[in-house]
């Protein structure tokens, strides 16, 4: 009777082990070490060579598990076929080679061969014995010939985006001098520089405390163009005034260090000049703000008026000097 059962548990367990499926089951491996499967053939399409540039959609599974799935993404450049792409033999470089445009194949690696392309950088459910399986869908292939040309259209574009830049911020630049002679007059201004920039003191505080080099600060501001549209605050009433939004930024005092490089060269200027509790209006010329290149919505070569309100300053602490 024992002898019975222990042979039907043979049957039973040698049945389930023979019934599991094959994880290469229709798999062929190449010359080069290659594990692959078609699952779309063409023929009659571009054939991939060496230095051509894929481009297409990818599938990774480890073992059964999805890991990206080309359903769900656009056709992209997905690699060079080329030496520095490679990581071993039988690798997705050499699989490519024997592929042609409009076809996928599913290609199997190994766990030793994905953790040299991953450095061991690997799921734990990813243990030795299973595969990691990539399906290449190949919808272009760029030459080298082709890769070339589209690289010079592209730099062309580029210089030719670059002189209309230029052009843009040489006129800009032109008129500056006038745009800060009239902003001088609007807005009460003293014509001389300090420090790079124009400053008015709005109302003084008792506090004789400066910021200095490392101090930490905090400033209200209101950041205008010279015609008085704002682009920027910490001043929650002057935000709903001018109608923009902060994205979620709570209305407070703006933080930064003195010397360090956070701000814009003119704006720390003149928080410089202030003392603790005072409030001032500066005039920056666009060389102690956004320079010739601007950002954002400021045009390149634009003076900036900043309102500040100088909240709070906390002084560095002084290393003690070693004693001689």
């Amino acid at each position: 009777m024992k002898k019975t059962i222990l042979l039907v548990a043979t049957i039973i367990f040698a049945t389930t082990i023979f019934a599991q499926k094959n994880p290469l089951e229709g798999f062929t491996t190449s010359k080069e070490k290659v594990i692959y499967k078609f699952e779309v053939r063409n023929p009659n399409g571009q054939k991939v060579q060496k230095d051509d540039l894929l481009i297409g959609k990818f599938t990774i599974k480890f073992g059964d598990t999805l890991v990206a799935d080309g359903d769900k993404m656009p056709s992209q450049p997905m690699v060079r076929i080329d030496d520095a792409s490679k990581v071993f033999v039988g690798d997705l470089v050499d699989g490519a080679l024997l592929m042609r445009k409009g076809e996928t194949c599913t290609f199997a690696f190994p766990k030793d061969s994905i953790e040299k392309l991953f450095g061991g950088n690997l799921p734990p459910y990813f243990k030795s014995g299973m595969y990691a399986f990539w399906t290449l869908q190949i919808d272009d292939i760029k030459t080298p010939q082709q890769q070339a040309e589209e690289e010079e259209e592209m730099r062309k574009k580029q210089e030719e985006q670059m002189k209309q830049q230029k052009h843009v911020s040489d006129s800009l630049s032109a008129l500056e001098p006038g745009i800060i002679q009239k902003a001088i007059k609007d807005y009460g201004f003293e014509n001389k520089l300090t420090n790079g920039i124009y400053f008015k003191k709005l109302s003084s505080s008792t506090s004789k405390e400066t910021p200095k080099a490392t101090d930490k600060v905090k400033v209200h501001y209101i950041g205008k163009f010279v015609d008085g549209k704002l682009f920027d605050t910490s001043v929650e009433s002057a935000a709903k005034e001018a109608r923009i939004y902060s994205q979620g930024r709570p209305y407070e005092p703006l933080p930064f260090t003195i010397g360090q490089g956070m701000m814009i060269k003119g704006f720390e200027e003149g928080v410089k000049m202030m003392q603790k509790g005072d409030k001032a209006i500066i005039l920056l010329p666009s060389k102690m703000a956004y320079g010739e290149r601007g950002q954002g919505a400021i045009a390149p070569s634009t003076p900036l008026i900043f309102e500040l309100e100088l909240v709070e300053i906390e002084k560095a602490i002084e290393t003690p000097k070693p004693q001689k």
